[in-house]
Parts: C-alpha cells; sequence; structure tokens
C-alpha cells in the first residue's frame, strides 16, 4: 500500500491530528519503505500500544482500523475517486507542513495549482458591520489586482464578503471550511461555495458528507493561518474565533495585521486589542502588499 493511502486510512480511524502525527512520525523515524507499513491488524495494533494515551484509543480504534482496512481494500476505487491531498505528497503546500500538527490529510475541490499563488488570509466576525464591508471594497480588489490570492473561511460575513469580491474581480479565492466538501454551511453561502469549486479551491480535512461541529472551527483556523505568510483580520470582537486565527499565525511566526476601528464599535474592540500586542495596524494597501511572502 502507498504510504498516501495509509495515511488516508489512518485519518479515517484515528480520533486526532496529534494521533495521526504519532503514526506518521513513527514512519518517518524508522524509515520505514511502503512494503513495511504496519498495515496488520496485529502492527497497528502494536503501534498503537507504544502510544502514550493508547488506554483511550483500544478497542474500538482497532475494530474501526480492521473494518475500514477491509472496505478501502475492497472498494479502492470509490475511496481513490475522493480528491485529497496527503501530507507526503509533493503538490502539499510547504508553508501548511511546517505548522505544528499540520493536517495529515486534506480533501480538495478546484483547482491544486492555486496554492502556488501568493496568498492572504482574511478574517473577520460573522456579524460584518458596513465599516467592514467598505474596508473590504477598499482593499480586496487592490489585492486581487497585485496577483495576490484571498484565503478565507466561507464563514458568514468577513469570510464570505472576501471571497465573493475576489471572485468578482476574476481573482483567486481559497476557502478552508470545517465541513466535508460536499457540505454548504451556512446554506446561505451555497453559491459561493459552487464558484470557489469551478473556480477557486476548497479545502477540508474533514471527510465528504461531514457535517460541521463546533470544534472543527478552532482546527480548521490554524489551517487558515498556516497557509499563508500573512492573516489580516478586518473586524472582531474581543471574542471572535478570528483572534483564534491570529493566535495560530503568532505561534507559527507568520504576520498578522489588523484594522483599526472605532474604540466605541464592539466588533473592534478585537482588532484593536491586536494591534496594541503588536499586531501592524493596517491604513493602506502597502500595509498589507509588503507582509506578503511566496513559498
Amino acid at each position: 500500500m502507498k504510504l498516501r493511502d495509509y495515511l488516508f486510512v489512518l485519518h479515517a480511524v484515528l480520533k486526532t491530528p496529534q494521533q495521526e502525527h504519532y503514526f506518521y512520525k513513527y514512519i518517518l523515524n524508522n524509515q520505514m519503505s511502503e512494503n513495511d507499513l504496519p498495515l496488520s491488524q496485529g502492527d497497528f495494533t502494536d503501534l498503537l500500544g507504544k502510544y502514550e494515551n493508547y488506554q483511550f484509543l483500544q478497542g474500538t480504534v482497532v475494530n474501526e482500523y480492521k473494518t475500514f482496512l477491509e472496505d478501502f481494500i475492497n472498494e479502492y476505487e470509490k475511496y481513490r475517486s475522493l480528491n485529497f491531498l496527503a501530507i507526503c505528497d509533493r503538490e502539499y503546500p510547504k508553508q501548511l507542513k511546517e505548522i505544528y500538527q499540520a493536517p495529515i490529510i486534506l480533501f480538495y475541490e478546484g483547482s491544486l495549482n492555486l496554492l502556488n499563488s501568493p496568498m492572504i488570509t482574511i478574517v473577520g466576525t460573522r456579524t460584518m458591520t458596513n465599516y467592514g464591508k467598505k474596508i473590504l471594497e477598499e482593499f480586496v480588489p487592490k489585492i486581487i489586482d497585485s496577483g495576490i490570492a484571498v484565503v478565507s473561511g466561507l464563514a458568514k460575513g468577513i469570510d464570505a464578503y472576501a471571497h465573493q469580491l475576489a471572485l468578482e474581480k476574476q481573482g483567486t479565492a481559497i476557502a478552508v471550511i470545517g465541513n466535508g466538501t460536499n457540505i454548504s454551511y451556512p446554506a446561505e453561502n451555497q453559491s459561493i461555495q459552487k464558484r470557489i469549486i469551478s473556480d477557486g479551491l476548497l479545502l477540508s480535512e474533514y471527510f465528504p458528507k461531514s457535517r460541521p461541529k463546533q470544534y472543527h472551527f478552532p482546527a480548521r483556523n490554524r489551517i487558515l493561518a498556516g497557509l499563508t505568510s500573512a492573516t489580516l483580520v478586518v473586524e472582531a470582537k474581543e471574542r471572535s474565533g478570528s483572534l483564534i486565527t491570529a493566535a495560530y499565525a503568532t505561534q507559527e511566526n507568520r504576520n498578522v495585521l489588523a484594522i483599526p476601528g472605532d474604540l466605541n464599535r464592539n466588533n473592534s474592540n478585537g482588532t484593536n486589542q491586536l494591534i496594541a500586542d503588536g499586531a501592524k495596524a493596517v491604513l493602506k494597501i502597502d500595509d498589507i502588499l509588503n507582509e506578503i511572502i511566496c513559498y
């Protein structure tokens, strides 16, 4: 079995990126060839037994592994039809591979070649105000005119509008979502998602048909931060999920930019605090363009 297929099987049965990385690093550190992968149920169980939290995995995971592996082998053509990137693939983005617990498997729809573009992540509140809307209308067209792809999470509000503006300018839109690539969430973004699949790139570490779950979105945010050299937060409340993305970007030594706002606006409390903590305040387009690194 190819390594990418084995990682796909692990992704289906293990519960966290930490567990997947344990297996992946074991394979790399022991320089195992594809002929030596711990493929049998016994080998899998033995390796699982060396994992420090094995007691939490025992039983159901071994049974799920056996069942899924058999199905994967017997129905290989069905699984082969899924579009996915494995961390061992040549096309896997170098900058994403560098982050802590990078996704082992990424499902996609659209053009993978777009990952070679210069990119910026744009995130913000789901309750976008006219101020946030005007900021995006000011900066996104200039970003697109500079040949830079817009990466965002396709959430309601700032994310979706950033994608919409990028597409309207015939630019590149890359979305990272917290559910399967054939699920639209929120439903109102279905048309934008279809356009991204057609003209851009849609990414998810969750299997097709996976429904969105609350814990998916913080995990998704590490991918948003890891794909690009800079994350721009447009509007954010004090406890906004966008601040999680900014924290991941800081953790990975990526640039964090923020739009300053009125001290009396709730949607500016988060961005103003980011600036106070050291994020770069964006006042003009060059403040954004100067932070973009091409990998």
